[in-house]
């Protein structure tokens, strides 16, 4: 019997490298990215990471010719699932902090970068049977749900990620392509961070995340789920 697949974006953050031990455990195929700079600081997380035995590819949401030859990389398998999870934290806090530059790198990370990255892997999803994108996003990208400001460029950013999303999966929809897209909002956590010091429960968090992977379906496509 085939292994269902999973690619994990971020594979070497606390999230993400939570989610490679948990689809290991449950006999799934993992694929996990790092960012190419990764390699070049040794960073302990990649090692960390490579002890797994997961297949690794090095991948930049703000280098699109990384994530084009990740893809190129994972070759013409099926992908079941594509887990797009990179982001920095919610900072800096308030509005008058905020500068061009780091409004755009957000904005390159958070929601350019996970919509270029389903563009390069949309033909290893399609041979799937059953395709997912899941968007790990946040509530702070909802607009109804701003009821007291600060984190202006991550706010923006996510609520431009959920809004790319939904125009994504209304667009496959009438194309007739059967990949469902969706954001879900893993809570509180120290997400950018493999040391732990952040609200919630990681372990919480990662069985959470796993038993969403599994109720999604293509009614679904292009929701916000918590």
């Amino acid at each position: 019997m085939t292994r269902k697949s999973v690619l994990i974006i971020g594979a070497n953050r606390a999230v993400g490298f939570n989610l490679v031990k948990a689809f290991i455990a449950d006999s799934w195929e993992v694929t996990g990215t790092v960012p190419p700079q990764a390699r070049v600081d040794k960073d302990p997380a990649l090692a960390e990471l490579e002890k797994t035995g997961i297949k690794i590819l090095e991948l930049d949401y703000l280098n699109e010719g990384t994530i084009e030859r990740a893809a190129i990389a994972y070759g013409n398998r099926p992908l079941d699932i594509l887990v797009n999870l990179g982001g920095p934290p919610p900072k800096p806090k308030h509005w008058y902090e905020q500068t061009a530059d780091l409004m755009a790198e957000q904005f390159g990370v958070m929601t350019v970068g996970p919509i270029i990255t389903a563009k390069h892997f949309l033909l290893q999803l399609e041979r799937a049977a059953d395709a997912k994108i899941v968007n790990v996003s946040s509530s702070f990208g909802s607009i109804a749900a701003n009821t007291f400001g600060f984190f202006l460029a991550y706010r923006a950013a996510k609520a431009a990620l959920h809004q790319s999303v939904l125009t994504m999966a209304r667009e496959w929809e009438a194309e007739g392509r059967k990949v469902t897209t969706v954001c879900v909002d893993p809570g509180f956590l120290a997400a950018h961070s493999r040391s732990w010091d952040g609200g919630g429960d990681m372990n919480a968090c990662i069985a959470c995340l796993m038993r969403i992977f599994e109720r999604i379906t293509p009614k679904d496509n292009g929701a916000f789920l918590l």
